[in-house]
């Protein structure tokens, strides 16, 4: 009965997470990972000096970077 769950379970979840808008996925996971990485250590948030950056300003320069090392 259990596997008949799982089964069932993540055919669900396979089926929904084509459903989702990528851009928004990553911006999301983007966002919790730097929300996390604040809460196991916060003294990093703290120091003056470091600017924490936005999603879009990341993949600005993710982008940039890209095009890069891809035009050489």
């Amino acid at each position: 009965m259990r596997t008949v769950f799982a089964i069932i379970f993540f055919t669900l979840l396979y089926l929904l997470a084509g459903c989702t808008n990528s851009e928004r996925t990553r911006a999301s996971i983007f966002e919790g990972l730097k929300a996390r990485e604040g809460f196991v250590e916060p003294q990093l948030e703290q120091r003056p000096d470091e600017k924490s950056i936005t999603y879009q300003e990341y993949e600005t320069e993710r982008k940039k970077l890209l095009d890069n090392t891809c035009g050489k």
